[in-house]
């Protein structure tokens, strides 16, 4: 496919602020550019450039922009030899205590599962570039900057002023993205746009954010997003998101995140997450709709015999679901299907502060960052719910559960998770037998609830953010302290024993 391609540099920090991030009065910028703030971008330039008044009427606009013919992919962070990069698959894993250790295996389990290697952990980073085994894994550096709103600007009082808090991209970093289309002539009327200087972008343009530059500007006959390794050893295909994806039910028109569903394949496994997809409609000045999507580095395997090749590659032209034209729904095929890959390039968590904090704003900014982290914990709390079940439930009685629930609350007001350890310890012969019969994901509820409080494996299998999830405002970072530790393992021993309690309670104790 014919393509545009070009970089950009930020010479001020920019603010593409993604739907949820953060408190009212904040705002968290994607570690990324996306589609559609470029294509908004252009279409002003053009309106002003052709002297349209109504892109409606004129029939190069809507071809241009708003028809689907040409596309805008999202601009990612260029690698350190300024190639774009692509979102990072989410079926990587890396042993727990090899995150930070260059050299360390990275284990692809799209590809081949591994039951022989355990305490394996998302692998840290949101982009990378691989040069056959070898993998450098990238993140955007962020600028985080305080400020101090007032209905009076020269007045700061209690009552009168709020703080709110920005974390942009950073200054002086390259993003590199295309633009796509078969339409050649298009494709250069694109670029006399982007030639023109100087260029803002994204949210606070006035208050000194969303300065970029465009360089290397190029028409390319045959452009590829990414080069895939091949068929798999086995017949299977691996499908990764190269970015957001937004769908809708075949026949209800509901939005979904069942990529089954839509393509009508089983998959063989699956490894994504979901986020929600928004923007910004700076004609209106109102945010645009928002829609739940299945985020970028999601990873399907499916059986090659099940599946439709040629449909296969009209995806991967075109890409699947809603709002294609600003980069989302983006498809790759077998483009990870190498079973262990080495990590050679670890990301930098390099952070710009805008200022030197006073000892109270670093207090506050703690407490901003706290709460950013519980925010982090409690979606991790859900999370974890809805992957644990209890089974074998008529083995024990409702009165032992109501009992161990008390006890957890207990241990939850003093922060003694041994409190627990202690009540086990205390059972009669036939408490024990029950607990013992009962089952949470194939172990004996007894066991798992030791090693849970013993080896702490509640709270790192569970709740443990990743390092990147883990939140800073300010240059201030939240690190969950034992207060915090004990209180999300207790809710979630509480949430787990409610809901069990209430199965048991509404007849499901049978199963």
């Amino acid at each position: 496919m014919k393509a545009l391609t070009f970089d950009i540099r930020t010479i001020e920090p920019v603010l593409v602020a993604r739907p949820g991030a953060g408190e009212e009065n904040s705002a968290t910028s994607n570690t990324f550019i996306t589609g559609s703030v470029l294509r908004g971008l252009l279409i002003d330039r053009y309106l002003q450039n052709h002297s349209v008044s109504d892109a409606a009427d004129d029939p190069a606009c809507r071809r241009l922009f708003f028809d689907g013919t040409v596309v805008y992919l999202n601009a990612y962070p260029t690698n350190r030899l300024g190639q774009r990069t692509l979102p990072k698959p989410l079926s990587w894993l890396v042993a727990r205590d090899d995150q930070a250790t260059p050299g360390a295996t990275v284990y692809n389990f799209a590809v081949t599962p591994r039951e022989d290697v355990g305490n394996l952990v998302l692998l840290p980073g949101a982009f990378c570039w691989r040069t056959g085994s070898q993998l450098e894994v990238v993140e955007p550096c962020a600028y985080v900057s305080v400020h101090n709103a007032s209905e009076d600007r020269n007045v700061k009082r209690k009552g009168k002023s709020f703080v709110y808090r920005y974390e942009a991209i950073a200054p002086g970093q390259l993003f590199s993205t295309a633009i796509l289309s078969d339409n050649q002539n298009d494709l250069q009327t694109l670029r006399t746009l982007l030639e023109i200087e100087p260029t803002r972008i994204g949210g606070s343009r006035s208050a000194g954010y969303g300065l970029v530059r465009f360089e290397n500007i190029h028409l390319v006959e045959n452009w590829r997003e990414y080069d895939s390794d091949g068929d798999c050893d086995e017949d299977i295909v691996v499908l990764t998101l190269l970015s957001d994806t937004i769908l809708r039910h075949p026949d209800s028109g509901q939005f979904i995140t069942n990529l089954d569903v839509v393509l009508g394949w089983t998959r063989v496994r699956a490894f994504c997450r979901t986020c929600i997809a928004g923007g910004f409609n700076r004609k209106w000045g109102l945010p645009s709709m928002q829609a739940p999507a299945l985020r970028a580095g999601s990873t399907f395997v499916y059986r090659a015999s099940d599946i439709d090749l040629k449909r296969l590659e009209v995806l991967v032209q075109e890409g699947i679901g809603e709002r294609r034209l600003d980069g989302f729904g983006r498809i790759a095929v077998n483009w990870d299907t190498q079973a262990e890959l080495r990590l050679r390039r670890l990301p930098s968590a390099a952070k710009f502060d805008q200022v030197q904090l006073s000892e109270g704003s670093v207090l506050l900014a703690s407490q901003m960052a706290e709460r950013r982290l519980r925010a982090v914990l409690d979606r991790k709390l859900l999370e974890a719910l809805n992957r644990l079940t209890i089974s074998n439930l008529a083995s024990i009685k409702n009165t032992q559960l109501s009992r161990l629930r008390l006890v957890v609350l207990r241990a939850w007001r003093e922060g003694n998770p041994r409190l627990l350890i202690d009540h086990l310890a205390r059972l009669t012969k036939d408490a024990r037998v029950q607990f013992e019969r009962v089952r949470v994901g194939g172990q004996r509820f007894m066991t798992w609830l030791r090693d849970g409080i013993d080896k702490d494996t509640l709270w790192r299998d569970y709740l443990e953010p990743q390092g990147w999830e883990v939140p800073s405002v300010a240059g201030v970072k939240a690190s969950p302290n034992d207060t915090i530790r004990v209180e999300y393992t207790m809710r979630l021993l509480d949430a787990l024993l409610q809901r069990t309690i209430k199965e048991k309670q509404s007849g499901g104790g049978a199963a």
